[in-house]
């Protein structure tokens, strides 16, 4: 029973307004050349740091400019750019949801958090 609430879940996920705009958003930008163009040159560069890291050496401060720079001109990128705030609220959303999880698992209705530091709450004092 629970799996197919878990299924369910996932399909009503997957028919949300949230989830259908941040596809939307990927396909126009993963269809613009430009970019593609920058997305890859950065999973390059990326893989490139990766594989000096794993190789015990530690990216000079000109390596981390370069990459960097490299995103800021790929979040300039009005497609990028959206689909990057899209995707970020996407994630926040799902957060939420497991949270919604967590406190049904535990029994604790949100009202009852108190003096807690979830994100739902904020920090406590």
């Amino acid at each position: 029973m629970v799996l197919e609430k878990a299924l369910e879940l996932g399909k009503l996920i997957a028919e949300s307004d949230k989830y259908k705009t941040m596809r939307e958003k990927e396909a126009a930008m993963m269809s613009d050349v430009d970019a593609i163009m920058f997305i890859e040159k950065f999973q390059g560069l990326q893989q490139q740091h990766q594989m000096l890291r794993m190789q015990g050496n530690e990216l000079t401060e000109e390596q981390l400019n370069e990459v960097y720079a490299l995103e800021d001109q790929m979040m300039s990128h009005p497609l990028i750019r959206e689909f990057a705030e899209i995707q970020e609220n996407f994630q926040k959303f799902l957060g939420q949801v497991n949270e919604r999880i967590s406190e049904g698992i535990e029994g604790k209705p949100p009202e009852s958090h108190g003096s807690c530091s979830c994100s739902s709450c904020g920090p406590s004092s």
